[in-house]
């Protein structure tokens, strides 16, 4: 099995980024592909533009999604985000790891998205969407942690909804719209503010939320 990370942490000290290496380490005891894309390590640009394109297309009027798709299918990517994009066409697992910002992804990652899931390699073009997706046959997890206690992301509680609905819009409007079968994202609540030994039974935890998707069989 061949696993792509996509970690959206600046601090290699944090816990997200513990996650992370836990993950790929977990993934890499039991003999699995890892790749880590650590964006911030990258210093991967979060804004999409014609700087995107080796080569633009004769068209008229420029329209960054038309532009994808003509590079896609004339091979004018630049190799920053062909790189990417060969890294999640070998991916049977998604993995996007992040600290929940504003209710969302940091803007790296979200950057990361609007450039390498383009028009034409990862939907449109010769691509479907939904069930008829590039990505149908792969899976896709979201590993987030939080500033806010789990009991905030109540009907009751100061966010008013569940940390899983808010993230619905990453689960249905970009990894299921592109194929990925998903599964209910893992979330570390309030990371800064429990004890270590708190941190380390998330740990725990989501090393056997990983394995039972393993054993599952459904990787």
């Amino acid at each position: 099995m061949n696993v792509l990370i996509v970690h959206a942490h600046e601090n290699k000290n944090s816990f997200c980024s513990a996650m992370m290496e836990k993950a790929r380490q977990h993934f890499i005891d039991l003999g699995e592909r890892v790749v880590v894309s650590d964006l911030y390590q990258m210093q991967f640009r979060a804004v999409g533009s014609k700087h995107d394109f080796s080569q633009l297309s004769k068209a008229q009027y420029y329209k960054y999604p038309i532009e994808q798709l003509y590079a896609h299918q004339h091979g004018h990517f630049i190799p920053e985000l062909t790189k990417e994009m060969n890294k999640m066409a070998e991916a049977d697992l998604l993995i996007f790891n992040f600290p929940l910002w504003w209710f969302g992804m940091p803007a790296i990652l979200k950057g990361w998205v609007d450039r390498v899931l383009a028009y034409g390699f990862a939907y449109g073009g010769n691509y479907g969407m939904h069930a008829n997706g590039r990505f149908k046959d792969r899976k896709a997890i979201l590993a987030v942690t939080t500033g806010s206690p789990q009991h905030f992301y109540t009907e009751k509680g100061v966010h008013k909804r569940s940390l899983e609905e808010i993230l619905r819009n990453i689960q249905e409007g970009i990894f299921q719209l592109v194929g990925y079968q998903t599964y209910d994202p893992f979330i570390a609540y309030s990371v800064s503010r429990v004890s270590a030994e708190n941190r380390q039974q998330i740990l725990l935890d989501y090393t056997r939320f990983l394995s039972k998707i393993i054993e599952d069989g459904t990787v």
